[in-house]
């Protein structure tokens, strides 16, 4: 017996019994192939021997480097190195990044959040596990107008799709809100 499958595809000639199917003798087992269109594949990470490489092969969207731009543009290069040898056009592979956010309507009022988000983190961590995710938000956090330039300079090189996180989404909506209203229109 098996176990109940959605996947009518897969074997010809089964009988279902409640959860479980109960094999006809002679029933043939037979895995269709990959469907076209398939879901596309998102490959994420940067290593720069395997992963990129897989990704040149078989991903359509592939995600690395969003706190350091230098790092996007080099993982950029060495996969578009990878699409070259496979045979892959490289454009039609979307690069995204993930982008830790905290944002305030003044520099001021995204420090007192880095602040804030650092002894909110002492809480549940040690000092240097603290100090280490706070860390995370330095890059990418700031004022709508320097979220939005941050951004530009990823997009100018080649970013397509956009992760955000917000550290204070549960306790306070303004990093939320002013990205909506401020650095999202930037580019719609």
């Amino acid at each position: 017996m098996l176990e109940h499958s959605d996947r009518g595809d897969l074997v010809e000639g089964s009988i279902q019994r409640g959860i479980f199917d109960q094999l006809d003798r002679g029933a043939i087992c037979q895995p269709k192939g990959l469907q076209k269109p398939h879901i596309p594949f998102w490959i994420a990470g940067g290593g720069e021997q395997i992963t990129l490489k897989i990704a040149a092969r078989y991903a359509q969207y592939t995600n690395f480097g969003g706190d350091d731009l230098a790092v996007f543009e080099n993982k950029s290069k060495v996969l578009a190195d990878h699409c070259a040898d496979v045979g892959t056009n490289y454009d039609s592979i979307v690069r995204s990044a993930n982008f830790n956010i905290l944002c305030g309507d003044t520099e001021e009022s995204v420090a007192e959040k880095k602040v804030w988000y650092h002894d909110h983190l002492s809480k549940y961590v040690s000092a240097k596990g603290a100090d280490r995710f706070a860390a995370l938000f330095e890059p990418t956090s700031g004022t709508p107008e320097q979220i939005v330039a941050r951004l530009k300079e990823f997009e100018a090189a080649g970013l397509g799709y956009v992760i955000v996180q917000f550290a204070d989404i549960a306790y306070d909506r303004e990093s939320v809100e002013l990205f909506a209203s401020e650095v999202i229109p930037a580019f719609a």
